[in-house]
């Protein structure tokens, strides 16, 4: 792509000069780049023209000869650049919890009962075994580890250099040279400077990699923690609660044939009996299993991030910013657009 552009105008003719440089004009002329001044003299138009001094007199008079000049150029440019990036990263994460649990169980109770009787009948003694149940209730804690997957933006600023090859052209004013001679003889044409500001044509500019500082970070994104199963530590459990001797499921008792233990135990027969003991022996305790209750799940305490790669995106290029025009070559001076 070439791009062409003038001079800012009200430039003034040494700016120019320093674009265009100081290389003289490559034909046998004398002629000053930084000016635009000099002299060309009449063979060389001539010779670079096909005139003869009939026919390069009628240009003259019309003033249809036109005198450029045109200098070949490198030019420095620098250029701002962003680039767009992401990251992936995973977080490890650890999470407590409670879980209550219930205990089912069964304990064995005896009951031994003995009287006296005052009627002749003697001390009965009678046994009996039976079983309750009961249940206590307890918590545990437990933990467990999760990890997490997120992603977050990043941007990263820098710079490229590179250069350009173009070309200054300008149009140059001039007149005749007549005092070197009478009679309307002239040697030359004396050229007076440029005229207007020359213009300038870019070639494809030649850019660097650019060069970027480090990466700038947005905050995480993550998903939803992905965990393993709890592990628990041992239940808690509070005493054991019976059911009163009242829901016993007692078994036969323990009689011999006749004997009733109603007996010793109606109120009927209190004044018959001169003394009674009944005793019931809590014995031993089966524990049953346990239910597990809801499993309250604590806080999540997140981990470390393990940063993961870095996804570089698209560059954003900002404006170019172009150096100073030097010449790469000398000035080629034409007339009419045939070289002098």
């Amino acid at each position: 792509m070439h791009i062409r552009s003038k001079l800012a105008g009200g430039v003034a003719a040494s700016a120019v000069a320093i674009a265009l440089g100081a290389t003289p004009a490559s034909a046998a002329v004398g002629f000053d780049p930084a000016t635009g001044t000099g002299f060309v003299g009449k063979g060389d138009v001539q010779t670079a023209l096909g005139y003869n001094n009939a026919v390069l007199q009628k240009a003259v008079d019309a003033k249809s000869l036109a005198f450029t000049a045109k200098q070949p150029t490198t030019q420095s440019l620098s250029q701002a650049a962003t680039q767009a990036g992401s990251q992936t990263g995973t977080q490890v994460g650890a999470q407590s919890a409670v879980q209550a649990g219930t205990q089912a169980a069964t304990q064995v109770v005896s009951q031994d009962l003995t009287c006296t009787f005052t009627n002749g009948n003697g001390t009965k003694t009678f046994h009996r075994d039976g079983v309750r149940d009961g249940e206590r209730t307890g918590t545990r804690t437990g933990s467990r580890d999760g990890s997490r997957e997120g992603s977050r933006d990043a941007s990263r600023e820098g710079t490229r250099t590179g250069s350009r090859s173009g070309s200054l052209t300008g149009s140059l004013g001039y007149d005749i040279d007549v005092d070197a001679r009478k009679a309307n003889q002239y040697t030359g044409f004396i050229l007076k400077g440029w005229k207007g500001e020359p213009s300038y044509e870019a070639g494809n500019a030649d850019w660097n990699s650019p060069t970027f500082g480090d990466w700038s970070f947005g905050d995480w994104s993550f998903g939803d923690w992905s965990f393993g199963d709890y592990a628990f530590g041992d239940y808690g459990f509070g005493n054991y609660t019976f059911e009163p001797v009242a829901g016993v499921d007692w078994g036969a008792w323990d009689a011999a044939p006749g004997e009733n233990p109603d007996d010793c135990l109606r109120s009927s027969n209190a004044d018959r009996i001169t003394a009674i003991s009944n005793v019931i022996t809590p014995g031993a305790v089966t524990d049953g299993p346990v239910t597990d209750g809801a499993v309250v799940d604590g806080a999540v305490t997140p981990g470390s991030i393990a940063d993961g790669a870095i996804t570089e995106g698209a560059i954003t290029y900002g404006a170019v910013e172009a150096g100073v025009r030097n010449p790469s070559g000398p000035a080629k001076l034409f007339v009419n657009g045939k070289a002098l």
